[in-house]
């Protein structure tokens, strides 16, 4: 296929389809890409700078109507759940041994929510929820109430956190409006479980009602909890955020299984867009910049380097974290040109592939790196150890500025006094 480069910049391209098109070189620059689809596209060197990503508005709309769909959805369970609760604690109950099922759904919920709270969406938060449902169960089969009531409100609690999550933080409709619209739904479904639960004869109306409202309260709190503590990057939430973004790209920019190498997305805005490998292909981000891009942790990512938090901050900024230290992690391919990584820790780090250009890389820990095909042209790269670094031909270290190597003694860098070099001589 021959590779023909084109100037779409500034161009509205929202919904276009370049499916499998050979488009190395092109220029996409401050484009409107929202819905594009790019799947097994070849896109060398394009540029990507300032467009926009994410999907388009027909796609945004129905997303709000799902969000609604679904806080009603999660609003009705959890309200019948809480009515229900309140019903058990009626006068009529109180000295009867159904106030044994009341007493053991409250306990039930309360360590669902706990659970949540304290260890997020997890394994060992579900299995800390599996056994309060046996444990609870197994007590209310000895008092000879109904276990499955219990394991229904604790259920309905866990379902009704995640659904209302996602429709607080439905990509677009993470707004005002889609927010405001999650709540009428929300309480709309209270409403409609208080009714429920007063027509099949078990209370009152306002007693279900009042058991309803609470029960829509707290899942509000603790839904708008989960969502902003995924949404901060909380690893305890990482399962939930997947979620929600996965949600949230449906119909976004598809770039599943696209040749990115070296594309240039230099402060694109990134939200609702798909960076996963395709069925056929494997999407190839190798040397791509990323420098100041807006929402790309909104993005799905895959298995890609840029699933790292850490890794992607560093690829976005250009500056290195807190602790100065990346080692062992996987920055194959990574695109650090002209970064400033001065006594920065990469000791047994990916970073073969990679590109540091012009990069400060002072006094910077190559101890048994990897860095095969690594391009470090015109580097500053004085004081860096390189003990036991994996290196061959393919590694570029032309125009190194490096003036004192050091090597590692057990865990230190110490100076080499036959290791003093001036400028160029290290290639």
């Amino acid at each position: 296929m021959t590779s023909t480069a084109k100037n779409f910049a500034g161009q509205n391209l929202r919904g276009r389809s370049f499916r499998g098109q050979d488009l190395s070189g092109s220029d996409f620059s401050d484009t409107d890409l929202r819905g594009a689809n790019f799947t097994g596209a070849t896109l060398i060197g394009a540029n990507f700078s300032k467009a926009e990503t994410g999907v388009q508005k027909r796609w945004v709309a129905f997303q709000l109507v799902i969000s609604f769909f679904l806080s009603e959805l999660a609003g009705i369970f959890v309200a019948y759940t809480g009515a229900w609760v309140t019903i058990f604690f009626a006068p009529r109950y109180i000295l009867s041994s159904r106030i044994a099922t009341g007493i053991a759904m409250i306990i039930t919920l309360m360590i669902i929510i706990f659970a949540i709270v304290q260890q997020g969406f997890t394994v060992k938060a579900f299995g800390t929820m599996t056994w309060a449902f046996a444990l609870v169960a197994f007590a209310l089969a000895l008092s000879g109430a109904d276990p499955l009531v219990v394991l229904f409100a604790g259920a309905v609690v866990a379902f009704a956190v995640v659904v209302f999550s996602v429709a607080l933080a439905l990509s677009d409709a993470g707004s005002f409006v889609a927010w405001l619209g999650s709540f009428l739904g929300i309480l709309q479904g209270a409403l409609v479980g208080a009714v429920a639960v007063s027509w099949s004869g078990a209370g009152s109306f306002d007693f279900a009602l009042v058991g309803a409202g609470v029960g829509a309260v707290v899942m509000v709190l603790l839904s708008v909890y989960t969502s902003g503590r995924a949404l901060k990057g909380d690893p305890k939430f990482d399962e939930l955020l997947k979620f929600i973004v996965g949600f949230a790209s449906i119909g976004g920019t598809s770039f599943r299984g696209a040749d990115l190498t070296k594309a240039n997305f230099t402060k694109a805005y990134l939200k609702s867009s798909d960076f996963r490998n395709s069925r056929k292909q494997r999407t190839n981000l190798t040397r791509t910049i990323w420098k100041q891009a807006k929402e790309l942790d909104r993005s799905r990512l895959g298995t890609s380097i840029l699933a790292n938090p850490e890794v992607r901050e560093l690829l976005v900024t250009g500056k290195p974290n807190q602790t100065q230290s990346y080692e062992g992690l996987n920055l194959r391919g990574a695109n650090l040109d002209g970064a400033y990584l001065k006594e920065v820790n990469f000791k047994r780090a990916i970073l073969s592939e990679a590109s540091v250009r012009n990069a400060n890389l002072e006094s910077v820990n190559f101890t048994e790196a990897q860095v095969i095909g690594t391009d470090f042209t015109g580097a500053q790269m004085t004081g860096v150890c390189l003990e036991g670094w994996s290196y061959d031909h393919t590694t570029k270290l032309d125009d190194v500025d490096s003036l004192e190597l050091l090597n590692t003694k057990g865990e230190r860098c110490r100076r080499d006094p036959d290791n003093n070099f001036e400028h160029s001589d290290f290639t």
